[in-house]
C-alpha cells in the first residue's frame, strides 16, 4: 500500500499554531517514541519570548491542570 498509509505525516508546529485559537488549543497526545518538547520550547522562544507553561499529568494533577487550562485559555498563554 505504500508509506502514505503506515507513516504519520510530519506535524509542523507553526502551521498547527496558526490554525489554533484559545478556544481550540493544540493538544498533544504523546505516544512511545515521540517527544515534541524540544520543538515546542524552540517555538515558544521564537514566537512568545519563553512564555511556556508546563504541567505533567499524573495522579492528583487533574485539578491543577483544569485551573491552568482555564487561566491560560483566557490570556492565550502557551500551555504544555
Amino acid at each position: 500500500m505504500g508509506k502514505h498509509f503506515v507513516e504519520p505525516p510530519l506535524f509542523k508546529i507553526d502551521e498547527g499554531y496558526a490554525s489554533s485559537t484559545k478556544e481550540t488549543p493544540l493538544i498533544f497526545i504523546i505516544t512511545p517514541g515521540s517527544d515534541p518538547l524540544s520543538d515546542l520550547r524552540k517555538f515558544s522562544e521564537k514566537k512568545m519570548g519563553k512564555d511556556l507553561k508546563q504541567l505533567s499529568l499524573g495522579q492528583g494533577q487533574g485539578k491543577q491542570a483544569v485551573a491552568m487550562y482555564k487561566k491560560y485559555s483566557e490570556d492565550g498563554t502557551l500551555l504544555l
